[in-house]
């Protein structure tokens, strides 16, 4: 009975249960709960003696557990696995499980076993937990901002390769500029005729201009006083070709930007410059200057081309050029609204006119005084005084109210046109109302009248609008399309430089192919007489920008970086040379960290494109120069630029850029121009420990970089400058030893057994025999990588050049004469038993170094010493 467990009497009990049922006996069944079976087991337990004792307590928790739905005994086998040895683990979170899916069982078994801790093994768990978390968390930030530093890395790369595609296009430098497609279709038969093997890629008239900025560059760099004017240069450069749309382009250039010197305090910007009243008048005269020169040579041309309907007679002067003028046919329009006439019956109104359009204020008096005309007269002559003082004379306001009161009330309603602007121009009276329409028939009369009623401060008794409200009337409310619609285009550009919008009149001159050159030429000029309005900040790849929201609507930035940068793209590969001139007018702009990227020490855009220059065109020897034989640098192109320290700092950052490229031999050479003689070693270290154990093939990549390295150590032998560098012993000591290993292992490969052997020795890295095999040991963790990895091959060389020698010392008689010019083999005629056991002792001191060594040697070179060990043996 004792052998009976549980289980076997439940399945006895459900086999009778089975038999019963099939049988059909009739018997009745007999529901019971666990109660009353427990009592009647009792009962049965009861009438059989010694039989097992149970506890009641553990049949009572049996039956409980059974009610819950638990199974004991797979309860005690859950706890009897359990392992209930201390350990503490670092608190994890766990995931969470709703309390539905968790069964009772589940729930009992997942109860934690509570043992006592110790403390000591506890808080050494704790601690290790939270460092686990820090770690995990420095990880997660790490990687961050990698991910971040990526990322942005990326977005100036696009940048810069934004920028370029935009400059190669050369059109789409401004989302406002459209670009004609003649503009675009002739770039891009130009861009299709490129040549890199060609002499140049600039036309005529670009070299010209290359040629007045090459002069130019010249007299700044000597420092000549006073500071030539460019604009002028460029103006007498162009009056030399026959292009008379040019030359009134440049002359109306000069003329504008030719303004008194005015002395401006240093702190000032550009915009309190230039919306100074004094620089406005200045602009104001120059304009109506011009505008007056070019009427009166459009008259004396006219008549000198009628001289005989003229009748000019033996007289100069204004006034006998005006009568002659007015006797053509061709000015019938002065005639037809004419009243009062004088002098040989000329019309009195339009010769006054005429002689004040043309800028000669004495001849239109003396034509009043002739008239009788005393009021006028006396007018002219307050005009003529006020001149000496002010440049371009004005009435007081008295007189100006005066006479506007008097054309408003009188004058307006007559029918002589010349004398209702008369009257206008003398009391600067604007004409908005359209009374003097007939005679402002073309533009140049039209700016002339307008520019002479301009002021410089709001009146708010004055219906005259300020300059800056002229020029955003010709600008932004009248614009391009009302100019250029059924008339010139250079009519739109004459008024935009007449009113001193030189940024609007740069930004019109670049949409057109055949004016690019003079546009950018343009701004150049300008940028040298501190008249041009250039961007801040010059970041984005626009080359226009429209001014801040509180400034003019007409306002606009020029990014003169990019418009050099975008002119000089077509031709810097075939013209480096003239590359720099213009690169040079960028010398004291300096550069935002976010343009620079990788070029954190450039300073000024100058040097930043000159790196990129020579990263692009590869002409380091063009652009910095080279090194001579007797280590001095022959000057290139950036050294008519730049002093020493600056070109030198250039090179510098062109050799990081080209060594992150992985063009380190390139690196190498640039480093060893600007005398930064510890990162040549470094590189050459670097690129020496690759192929020191090659075999030397001519022309191969092994024999070039040996030609190098060998002629920068003769040099740094024999070179002071070297001895005076902070450069650490230990990249000096790599460059000599891998120096000499090149030379062993081209000894090693040409089967040079007793030299190599010999070079071996003078090199003394390798134990010679077991009793300095420990310090060569030591001697081997000092050294750097680059030895280390060699030593490998080194090692193997080195026992095959003893097995070798033992081979042919062994074959050799005991005091033989095959080797009598090697101190080695016959050095003070030792036996040849001494020898061979001196090799087999380098060889055990090789074995025995291997093994001590803190460095793995592959299975294979471990094989082939041993095999050449044992053949020895």
């Amino acid at each position: 009975m004792s052998d009976i467990d549980f289980n076997d009497l439940l399945r006895d009990a459900e086999q009778m249960t089975a038999q019963i049922d099939k049988e059909n006996t009739g018997i009745p069944r007999l529901n019971r709960t666990l109660s009353q079976i427990h009592d009647v087991t009792k009962k049965k337990l009861a009438k059989t003696s010694n039989i097992l004792s149970t506890d009641s307590n553990e049949i009572n928790a049996s039956i409980l557990l059974a009610a819950k739905g638990i199974d004991a005994p797979k309860l005690t086998q859950t706890i009897e696995s359990l392992n209930i040895q201390p350990n503490i683990q670092p608190s994890a979170k766990v995931n969470q499980i709703s309390d539905e899916t968790i069964s009772p069982f589940d729930r009992l078994t997942n109860i934690e076993h509570l043992r006592d801790v110790d403390l000591p093994s506890f808080l050494k768990s704790e601690k290790e937990s939270v460092l686990t978390s820090i770690i995990a968390e420095a990880r997660q930030k790490t990687n961050q901002e990698i991910e971040d530093s990526f990322s942005t890395s990326n977005e100036l790369e696009w940048e810069k390769q934004k920028q370029k595609i935009m400059t190669e296009l050369l059109g789409s430098f401004n989302p406002d500029v459209s670009v004609s497609n003649t503009t675009t279709s002739s770039y891009s038969n130009r861009q299709a005729g490129f040549n890199p093997q060609a002499r140049t890629v600039m036309n005529d008239i670009e070299l010209e201009f290359a040629r007045q900025i090459y002069l130019y560059n010249q007299k700044i760099l000597s420092k000549e006083q006073p500071k030539p004017d460019l604009i002028k240069i460029f103006a007498n450069f162009i009056k030399k070709m026959n292009e008379k749309n040019l030359q009134d382009l440049w002359d109306m250039i000069d003329t504008m930007t030719n303004l008194p010197p005015m002395d401006f305090d240093q702190k000032l910007n550009y915009l309190e410059r230039n919306n100074s009243e004094k620089t406005q008048l200045g602009y104001v005269n120059q304009a109506i200057s011009h505008l007056e020169r070019s009427f009166k040579d459009l008259i004396q041309n006219t008549v000198n081309a009628n001289l005989k309907q003229a009748k000019l007679g033996g007289g100069l002067g204004t006034l006998r050029l005006v009568s002659g003028y007015l006797r053509l046919s061709s000015s019938e329009k002065y005639h037809q609204f004419s009243e009062e006439t004088f002098d040989d019956k000329q019309p009195l109104w339009p010769t006054i006119y005429l002689c004040i359009r043309c800028g000669d204020i004495e001849a239109a008096k003396s034509v009043a005084l002739n008239a009788k005309k005393e009021d006028i007269a006396n007018y002219l002559d307050e005009i003529i005084k006020d001149s000496r003082n002010n440049c371009r004379g004005r009435l007081n306001h008295i007189s100006e109210n005066k006479l506007k009161i008097e054309y408003k009330s009188k004058i307006k309603r007559v029918n002589d046109a010349y004398k209702r602007a008369v009257y206008c121009y003398l009391g600067r009276y604007s004409g908005d109302d359209d009374s003097i329409n007939e005679v402002l028939d073309n533009v140049d009369d039209f700016l002339w009248f307008k520019l002479n009623s301009v002021v410089f401060k709001k009146d708010q008794q004055s219906d005259n609008m300020t300059f800056q409200e002229f020029q955003a009337k010709m600008s932004v409310e009248f614009g391009e399309k009302y100019f250029t619609q059924n008339r010139n285009p250079f009519t739109y550009l004459q008024v935009l430089l007449l009113t001193a919008q030189f940024e609007l009149a740069v930004e019109f001159l670049l949409k057109y192919e055949t004016m690019i050159v003079h546009g950018v030429h343009m701004a150049i000029g300008l940028y040298e007489k501190n008249m041009l309005n250039i961007l801040k900040n010059p970041v984005s790849s626009q080359l226009i920008v429209v001014g801040e929201p509180s400034e003019p609507k007409c306002l606009r930035r020029i990014n003169f970086p990019f418009l050099i940068r975008m002119y000089t793209r077509k031709f810097e590969c075939t013209d480096p040379r003239e590359a720099l001139e213009y690169y040079f007018f960028l010398r004291n702009l300096k550069v935002s960290t976010q343009i620079s990227g990788e070029f954190k020490r450039i300073s000024n855009y100058f040097a930043l494109y000159i790196s990129e220059l020579a990263l692009e065109t590869r002409e380091f020897e063009v652009l910095f120069g080279r090194l001579e034989k007797n280590a001095v640098r022959k000057p290139g192109i950036v050294d008519k630029f730049t002093n020493d320290e600056e070109a030198n700092s250039i090179i510098s950052l062109v050799a990081e850029e080209i060594e992150n490229k992985g063009l380190i031999e390139e690196a190498v050479k640039l480093y060893d121009l600007c005398k930064q003689h510890q990162r040549v070693l470094e590189l050459c270290n670097k690129l020496t420990s690759v192929v020191v154990t090659e075999i030397n093939v001519p022309n191969s990549n092994r024999d070039r970089l040996k030609n190098m390295v060998m002629s920068i150590a003769l040099r740094y032998k024999t070179e002071t400058a070297i001895t005076s560098k902070a450069i650490p012993k230990s990249i000096i000591t790599t460059f000599y030893l891998l120096v000499d290993l090149m030379t062993f292992f081209d000894l090693y490969h040409s089967q040079n057994w007793e030299t190599a052997y010999e070079t071996l020795n003078k090199l003394n890295i390798l134990p010679a025999t077991s009793s300095n095999v420990d310090s060569k040991v030591r001697d081997f963790v000092a050294y750097s990588e680059e030895i280390k990895r060699n030593f490998p091959d080194l090692i193997l060389a080195s026992m095959t050049i003893i097995s070798n020698l033992y081979s042919k010392i062994n074959s050799m008689p005991t005091r033989g004469s095959g080797f009598q010019s090697s101190s080695l083999m016959m050095g003070a005629q030792n036996e040849k038993k001494t020898m061979l056991e001196e090799l087999k002792e380098q060889a055990r001191a090789l074995i025995k170094f291997v093994g001590c060594i803190p460095y793995r040697l592959s299975g294979d070179i471990n094989a082939r010493l041993l095999q050449l060990e044992v053949m020895m043996n």
